[in-house]
């Protein structure tokens, strides 16, 4: 079940999540352009004069220069966490003549490594959106805690796929004792016939 609403019992809990998500998403996006290099230095002798190779292979060489700007952003706002990350790009949707148009799903015309490389590509710029969206919420999170949010407060958040992060702060369920032991005392009982009675 794909959970959109999560409980956190403190905002510093929130905020390793969100490093944790980060991590993930960079990590993939890592494993998919080496998947992508692996499979262009593979075919590249077999295509080399097809054009839209060519193409694809420049897409790459693009998302190759961006993903370095991505990682001195990153670098950067890891250093300042005031400055706000600027927002992503909008991916554009135009469909390619090599994409067919079958109401939900879209087919490509042809069987191979183009139409495989072209969602590997898009696999990236929506990941890399994610990425951006959710280093702004962690950047913006951070910010709150330096002006004083506390770190110890329960909360929940929702995150969709489009969309700021949002949070609501919860009051805490926990009741307080008035009374309780630290420490059980144990010891030997005294019977009554060594108790010895004080008379006037």
């Amino acid at each position: 079940m794909v959970r959109l609403i999560r409980r956190y019992n403190t905002v510093s809990s929130l905020k390793s999540n969100l490093e944790k998500e980060i991590e993930e998403i960079e990590q993939s996006i890592n494993e998919y352009s080496n998947v992508l290099g692996e499979k262009i230095r593979i075919n590249e002798e077999l295509s080399k004069d097809d054009p839209e190779f060519l193409e694809l292979k420049s897409k790459l060489e693009n998302n190759l220069t961006d993903k370095n700007k991505t990682d001195a952003k990153i670098d950067h706002t890891k250093n300042n966490n005031k400055k706000n990350v600027q927002k992503p790009k909008k991916s554009s949707k135009k469909d390619s003549e090599s994409w067919y148009n079958l109401d939900q799903i879209m087919v490509y015309n042809g069987i191979g490594l183009k139409g495989e490389l072209e969602l590997y590509f898009k696999a990236i710029d929506e990941l890399k959106i994610k990425l951006e969206t959710l280093q702004r919420a962690l950047s913006a999170l951070n910010n709150i805690i330096e002006k004083g949010l506390k770190e110890d407060m329960a909360c929940i958040a929702f995150q969709g796929s489009n969309g700021p992060l949002q949070i609501s702060f919860l009051k805490t369920s926990d009741i307080r004792k008035n009374f309780s032991f630290k420490s059980i005392y144990t010891c030997m009982a005294i019977s009554q016939e060594n108790i010895i009675k004080i008379g006037i």
